[in-house]
């Protein structure tokens, strides 16, 4: 799978390392935060996506890019 996209005419790294990392993480420490990942790895969690964003930015730097979702509960699900 390839999950890079385009960002100001040049290709960002491709986000499936976090992507699939993400999706193996044990989430239920993490119920209702938000997660940022760089290259595969946790690097911030918390309820204020603010927060994360800004750790997770400074974390991945221009090496890679920020990955973030919001730890739901199971029984959510997003249209």
């Amino acid at each position: 799978m390839n999950y890079g996209f385009i960002n100001d005419n040049r290709v960002v790294r491709n986000m499936s390392k976090s992507y699939e990392a993400f999706m193996r993480l044990d989430t239920s420490k993490y119920l209702g935060e938000f997660v940022g990942m760089c290259d595969g790895v946790l690097v911030a969690h918390s309820k204020s996506f603010d927060e994360v964003y800004e750790a997770t930015k400074k974390a991945c730097g221009t090496k890679c890019t920020p990955f973030i979702s919001q730890v739901l509960p199971a029984e959510c699900m997003l249209l």
